[in-house]
């Protein structure tokens, strides 16, 4: 089962200040375009278009509700959590350690001299 192709839009894209009323290339952006796919677009053609993974796609970005769908406004604003324990224990099998060890290792040493 293939995932629906996501659209770019300002919304999407890294180069947007968090209130989405300013782009890095283009300046002040209007409310009524950070949903605009052609301006998105013309970022994409030119190399400039950044996607930030962390959020969430909406129905401008699935082609204007192909399938019906609407936005859930209070799932598109929620943040992400990420449990700090999955990075620690990346961190151990990669290193060895776990993170407190090594930082432990790391500083305290040059703190003992």
């Amino acid at each position: 089962m293939s995932k629906a192709k996501i659209y770019p839009t300002c919304r999407l894209c890294d180069k947007m200040n968090e209130e989405m009323t300013h782009c890095a290339i283009f300046g002040a952006i209007a409310s009524d375009d950070i949903n605009n796919t052609a301006m998105a677009a013309s970022c994409v053609a030119s190399g400039d278009y950044v996607r930030l993974l962390h959020a969430v796609p909406n129905e401008y970005n699935y082609g204007r509700g192909k399938n019906g769908q609407t936005v859930d406004e209070i799932a598109d604003n929620e943040l992400l959590v990420f449990d700090s324990s999955d990075e620690s224990i990346g961190f151990e099998k990669v290193h060895g350690m776990t993170l407190e060890e090594w930082a432990q290792r790391t500083f305290r040493s040059n703190d003992e001299d």
